[in-house]
């Protein structure tokens, strides 16, 4: 059948043709980075594990953080299809907390891996906003930073199984003290909006040339991105020099940490109470002298269960039951009545010379549960020079599946199955009811003109929840804390055998949140941790000290004598709380409907 009988001119055809391959190059650029590939998308995505976990403690390369996300969003964002993108993007977030959390690998397994797969949901979540987001033409720069600020803050949430407010973008950061002050107004949140907000402005001027987006009016939204990524770092640069230059402290409390190093484990043999107890009364006595207001030792260290001297002192090991002439007690119980007794005369006497109350970390047995409380225990002389435990603190918030597991009144058929995966030597405790705060006289305590000092103790996870620092400082609006002291038992996060030693990441992890817990509530900070790492941070947030050997921070021993000073500022977030990061989850709570209930433009 030939051209013509359906009206087509062969050769005209033809020189249209040709006419098209002159105008028309052969075949349509390609990306320079082809993300419609898996193994693109798969090396993008996983390329931001490495540099998140790079830019954390201890690695601490802290500016790999501003660029740090930009593989993963580019790779969420690029023309592959959607299940591909957003399954890499859960697999990177996979790969970030296993690496990230491998700590807790030799405590539990079988609840390390449905954490890890949790955590990355986080990180599945955003992806999905971030690509809707995109394909509507939305700038990355404003809508990354939400999204990850929104996500953080959910994460840290008492809704979500209590909080997990591990690697915030801003502890990457911890050590860059003048930006973090903005945390005395925003929370570390603010922190994160920033570094966040640098990775979107980043990904928003590569998606051009790299993912050949449109480039309509594309230079002047990265103008706009650039200056207002560059004044709001300079903003909090200047707020933080002006912060920083502001004389508004007094001499504080002169208080000295003890620190040893006993591994704790669920499955291998720990040191003896009475080890524990006598170690750190050997450390604490060259401290005779030193002219303290306090000595501290960290979580679990006082060794003993309920050591109270009014309790142990009464009790005495010939006693005899005049009911029947026997003996009261067992020749078992009379042993350990001796042996209480005698670790209380040796810590009385230590008192004495020390001249000074003790604060130390042990359990009690709550006398309405029986359960054991985790707690602090203040310990001084009364007027006849007779030991005491004159005030005790019980943690609050416990850890979740671990100290704890939940459901026990509500669901008991959920709590039962739960507490099959936490181990079964690993105590449930009970959690306390009140918040309490330590009275520590100041130097000169004969002039009556002087206050004592006030002192909260957040006990071991209590201290990196910003929500539950900032109750213990504030109490109806009025500044009532002049120091934190945070007592911590990180031997967890240590593997110990008999010839090899490994102290995980998680004791450097731990105390780089403490510069933000300082700043937010304007109060020094002082960290007594078994195995390290115990520090002096001062209410900038700035480290001023460790207990280190030859270098060395981690599973050494040593003490630690902090001259702290008291800040009389009293922070907006310590008033308004987490008013920045509600904010911000409100405005992406807003924007995920909106994407959600409209249909993105076709690429």
């Amino acid at each position: 059948m030939s051209g013509r009988r359906h009206g087509l001119n062969p050769a005209k055809l033809k020189a249209d043709i040709a006419a098209m391959e002159r105008e028309v190059p052969s075949e349509s650029p390609r990306p320079r980075v082809d993300v419609r590939r898996g193994r693109v998308v798969a090396l993008l995505a996983l390329l931001t594990a490495v540099l998140l976990l790079a830019s954390f403690a201890p690695f601490n390369q802290w500016y790999l953080a501003y660029v740090a996300l930009v593989p993963w969003v580019l790779a969420v964002v690029g023309p592959q299809r959607q299940r591909t993108a957003l399954l890499w993007a859960y697999l990177a977030g996979v790969a970030f907390w296993a690496a990230g959390l491998y700590w807790l690998t030799w405590i539990t397994l079988i609840g390390f891996v449905p954490l890890v797969l949790y955590l990355a949901l986080y990180w599945l979540a955003a992806a999905w906003v971030l690509r809707r987001a995109f394909q509507r033409g939305w700038p990355m720069w404003i809508v990354l930073p939400v999204v990850w600020v929104a996500l953080e803050y959910l994460r840290a949430s008492q809704l979500a199984l209590s909080g997990f407010p591990w690697f915030s973008l801003a502890h990457s950061q911890y050590a860059n003290t003048r930006l973090i002050q903005i945390a005395d107004v925003t929370g570390q949140y603010g922190v994160s909006f920033l570094v966040a907000m640098v990775n979107g402005a980043v990904a928003d001027a590569l998606a051009g040339p790299l993912l050949k987006v449109g480039a309509g009016g594309r230079r002047r939204r990265l103008l706009v991105a650039g200056a207002v990524c560059l004044a709001s770092a300079g903003g909090l640069w200047l707020y933080g020099a002006a912060r920083l230059a502001q004389k508004t402290t007094r001499p504080g409390p002169k208080v000295a940490l003890v620190q040893l190093a006993f591994p704790i484990s669920l499955f291998h043999e720990n040191a003896p109470p009475e080890e524990v107890f006598g170690k750190h009364l050997d450390n604490s006595r060259p401290l005779v002298g030193a002219g303290c207001d306090l000595v501290v030792w960290p979580e679990s260290m006082l060794g003993y269960l309920d050591l109270d001297p009014s309790v142990w002192f009464a009790r005495r090991p010939d006693e005899i039951d005049p009911a029947t002439g026997q003996p009261t007690w067992t020749s078992e119980q009379r042993e350990i009545i001796r042996e209480y007794r005698a670790s209380l005369r040796a810590l009385q006497a230590l008192l004495g010379d020390l001249g000074c109350p003790l604060l130390a970390g042990g359990g009690t047995v709550d006398a309405v549960s029986g359960l054991t409380t985790n707690s602090a225990l203040l310990f001084d002389r009364d007027r006849s020079g007779r030991i005491r435990l004159s005030r005790k603190y019980h943690k609050r918030h416990l850890v979740p599946f671990s100290e704890s597991v939940p459901f026990g009144q509500s669901w008991p058929w959920l709590h039962g199955l739960l507490r099959r995966v936490v181990p079964e030597s690993m105590p449930q405790l009970q959690p306390g009811r009140r918040a309490v705060r330590f009275e520590i006289p100041p130097p000169g305590r004969d002039e009556p003109r002087k206050k004592p000092f006030q002192i909260a103790v957040p006990i071991c996870y209590e201290g990196v929840f910003a929500r539950v620092c900032r109750a213990m400082v504030v109490e109806k609006g009025r500044k009532q804390v002049d120091v934190l002291v945070n007592l911590s038992n990180d031997g967890w996060f240590v593997w110990a055998t008999s010839r090899w030693t490994h102290a995980g990441t998680e004791l450097d992890q731990h105390l780089a949140q403490y510069a933000f817990r300082a700043v937010e509530s304007r109060v020094p900070v002082l960290r007594a941790v078994n195995t390290g790492i115990s520090a002096h941070v001062d209410s900038n947030g700035r480290l001023v000290a460790t207990v280190e050997h030859a270098g060395r921070r981690r599973m050494v021993g040593g003490n630690l004598v902090a001259q702290t000073l008291v800040d009389e500022r009293v922070s907006l977030y310590s008033l308004a709380g987490d008013l920045f990061a509600q904010a911000v989850s409100v405005l992406a709570g807003a924007a995920a409907i909106v994407l959600w209930c409209r249909r993105p433009r076709k690429q």
